[in-house]
């Protein structure tokens, strides 16, 4: 019997590692936004912290993963860049049809990021150095078009710290060593072979499992604390030990480090009948009608996925309009892609080709998606112990038909983003956009190891906190108004709240905490806050206040 290989196939990877900040400099260029130098420091803010910053903004200390205030600490002149995904791949069209030009079939991870098997590629050029030669030029050649040359593409490029091309085996190894090549300033290519694979990723952090492989944040850590912190640690222990500690994901962790195999064992080939597609009677040229479409498409898969407990983790979308003109995408996603995710890779494709600047020039006739990789997935399956279950199945169904009606943003979920202000401590965040490009929901943290806001409301907090504060009196004894003076010190006891639908009687209360916020700058608020506890109709009620300018305000309520 002849053994069956598990070496990954060959793979190329062109990336940069901060593509938002060029697609931010050539739209500008384009005259579709702001515009920016690329010698300034900016910085991509995404869910309230420093998503990517330009060399200028980490020389001046702005680093990744900084709140707003702490990057304008470190660099007070950072501009802050809206953060686009629409944009950002809708630039990058230029550079994916450039690079299709040699490679036919390429696989988008996201915008700035682009791989694709070298098999045919490195025989047709001579040779992996070849190639990552050739992927650069034709890299920097569809910038070049993208701009027309009214920016030098080096210097464009800086803005987001370079271009690298990498080849190796396996797409994990080819994306760092593209990582590589951007520090080295020159392609890197590992030589062939599980030795030398696992050669190359042994010094590596096993950080790079979470940003690159899309790995559980909480399996790195874990490995951290027992002291992996490196591939090569990982590499030296058993498999059995891994599987015995991790479960199956041990299997797959040791392939992943090693350099044996970057593909979860459980991934399965599609059924070759797994085609959605939709023919239009009418040539389509309206955006919104085509996304529309997409989402009726990927939700047809969604179900099929849900049914049989998988996801899908590479996808191919094309698009072919009456005069035969084609836009034809392969996307990727390791951790898998839900419904909202496959929508948003759907959009990017047709917004940067439709609306880009080698626009098609009649409607789009038809819209397919074929699935290229799927896999099981864990998290739909109904355990004893907890896990998915079917009334979680049924929820996740109805809250997909109220997003069909009120449209994606109009279904929220609360994501804390910590604070002292009770109406700031947590953020709305889209339900479509959960799990999409990094999006995810954060609970509050809790147990002593939790960190603690200067300045913020002693727990327990508030139940109930008012969108819009309600304006009362707070009376002492003698009927006159309680004030605070500039040294935090109260007037009178508090004894009586007015509100509109009358007077109730302070039985007690504690404060002031006085707080004092963004002093440097128009929004400037200083207020003094109270806990009340009040004699109502209907028994004991308590409530945070808060008083400023002389004028008192009920901001929550306690349950």
């Amino acid at each position: 019997m002849t053994s069956v290989s598990t070496q990954p196939p060959r793979c190329a990877v062109v990336h940069t590692p901060a593509w938002p900040l060029i697609a931010a400099v050539m739209n500008g260029i384009a005259g579709r936004g702001p515009e920016y130098a690329p010698d300034q420091p900016l910085a991509v803010m995404r869910s309230q912290r420093v998503h990517c910053c330009s060399p200028a903004a980490w020389r001046d200390g702005v680093r990744p993963g900084m709140r707003r205030r702490q990057a304008q600490g470190a660099c007070p002149h950072v501009v802050l860049v809206a953060d686009e995904p629409d944009r950002d791949a809708r630039c990058f069209e230029p550079v994916v049809r450039s690079v299709g030009t040699l490679v036919p079939l390429l696989d988008i991870e996201s915008p700035g990021s682009l791989l694709m098997a070298t098999r045919g590629p490195s025989r047709y050029v001579g040779g992996d150095v070849a190639l990552t030669v050739r992927l650069g030029d034709l890299a920097m050649a569809g910038l070049s078009t993208a701009v027309a040359a009214r920016i030098d593409p080096v210097v464009l490029l800086s803005t987001g710290g370079g271009l690298g091309v990498g080849v190796a085996d396996g797409r994990l190894a080819a994306t760092l060593a593209a990582r590589h090549a951007i520090r080295r300033g020159e392609p890197v290519v590992v030589e062939p072979g599980s030795a030398a694979t696992a050669a190359f990723l042994a010094p590596y952090p096993v950080a790079a499992l979470s940003a690159v492989a899309g790995c559980d944040v909480g399996l790195v850590d874990l490995l951290q604390r027992l002291g992996l912190r490196r591939f090569g640690d990982v590499a030296a222990l058993s498999p059995h030990h891994l599987v015995d500690r991790f479960g199956s994901w041990g299997h797959t962790l040791h392939r992943l480090v090693s350099g044996t195999d970057d593909t979860a064992p459980s991934a399965l080939p599609p059924p070759p009948d797994l085609t959605i597609s939709r023919l239009f009677d009418h040539p389509v040229d309206q955006f919104d009608m085509l996304v529309f479409a997409a989402k009726s498409l990927v939700d047809e898969l969604g179900r099929y996925f849900t049914d049989r407990g998988q996801v899908c983790t590479r996808v191919r979308v094309e698009a072919e309009t009456e005069h035969g003109e084609a836009s034809v995408r392969v996307w990727h996603r390791a951790e898998g892609m839900n419904e909202s995710a496959m929508v948003d890779r759907v959009r990017w494709q047709l917004d940067g080709w439709i609306n880009g600047d080698d626009r098609p020039s009649a409607g789009v006739t038809k819209l397919a998606l074929i699935p290229l990789e799927i896999r099981g997935d864990v998290g739909t399956q109904e355990g004893f112990w907890g896990g998915r279950t079917a009334a979680d199945d049924a929820a996740a169904r109805a809250i997909t038909r109220v997003m069909g009606l009120v449209g994606p943003a109009g279904v929220t979920v609360a994501s804390w983003r910590g604070g002292r202000d009770p109406r700031e401590q947590y953020r709305m965040v889209p339900l479509a956009d959960v799990g999409a490009d990094g999006t995810t929901v954060c609970e509050r943290p809790t147990g002593p190891t939790a960190p603690a806001w200067s300045g913020a409301i002693p727990t327990p907090s508030p139940a109930l906190v008012h969108h819009q504060p309600v304006g009362v009196q707070v009376l002492d004894a003698d009927d006159r108004a309680v004030s605070v003076s500039g040294r935090g010190f109260v007037s009178a006891a508090p004894s009586v709240l007015c509100r509109e639908h009358g007077r109730v009687a302070v039985t007690a209360w504690a404060g002031p905490w006085p707080v004092e916020e963004r002093w440097w700058d128009e929004r400037a608020r200083r207020v003094a806050r109270f806990q009340l506890v009040v004699q109502a109709s209907d028994g004991p009620r308590a409530y945070l206040a808060e008083v400023s300018s002389g004028q008192w305000w009920l901001v929550a309520e306690y349950a």
